[in-house]
């Protein structure tokens, strides 16, 4: 697995988190504008790894050589575990974004699987906890409470477990983006531009609106 490329991101605290979990995004932009809202302390937002859609890989926070920091990815998030309750799953979770518009709309590139699964597999030699499938989560897992749907249905769950754990059960991972939200992007989708940074950001932003509980 080669050396991910540096992008050292501000929006980080200066010390390391007890790896617990692996939580997986969308970037809803892509690369460039991904790395322009990581390298802005005003957005406060950056996750650990970005995996863009050719396969390169992106370090935006230390985690890599084996220590993580703690990368502003996960928000107000919750989890339950069957025996602990989770809270504020960036003191004890990785994060990874996948480059995509939508993720409930656009399909994940093969070059994209094959890179997370490497970088799994680094991670798993450095934070015991990843040993388990139980231990990855999308972030709609953990905070689709709030409207996040990411990586959604076009993300490949089974695929995932099947080449990352073999040997484990796969856990279930249900997408938070209802059915008809899916067709209404899909009509989007028909009609939009499918390289506009602006419209699909703006797109995410309608959607956890939309999908926010009170």
């Amino acid at each position: 697995m080669p050396t991910p490329q540096p992008f050292d991101s501000p929006n980080q605290d200066p010390w390391p988190i007890d790896v617990r979990f692996l939580v997986l995004h969308y970037t809803a932009v892509d690369r460039a504008r991904t790395l322009e809202i990581f390298g802005d302390p005003a957005r406060k937002a950056a996750a650990h790894l970005v995996i863009d859609r050719e396969g390169t890989l992106i370090e935006c926070v230390p985690c890599w050589q084996g220590t993580a920091l703690r990368g502003w990815h996960a928000g107000v998030s919750r989890w339950d575990d069957g025996v602990t309750q989770w809270t504020a799953l960036n003191d004890s979770a990785l994060g990874i974004e996948l480059v995509n518009w939508n993720g409930n709309l656009f399909a994940y590139s093969d070059a994209q699987y094959a890179a997370l699964s490497a970088a799994v597999a680094h991670l798993r030699q450095h934070y015991p906890a990843l040993q388990r499938a139980e231990a990855i989560l999308g972030h709609e897992q953990i905070a689709g409470f709030r409207g996040k749907a990411d990586p959604g249905w076009c993300f490949d769950w089974p695929r995932f477990f099947a080449e990352n754990y073999p040997d484990q059960p796969a856990p279930q991972r249900v997408p938070v983006c209802p059915p008809a939200l899916r067709a209404a992007l899909a009509r989007l989708g028909e009609v939009a531009p499918p390289a506009a940074n602006a419209f699909w950001e703006r797109v995410s932003l309608v959607m956890e609106a939309a999908l926010a509980r009170p």
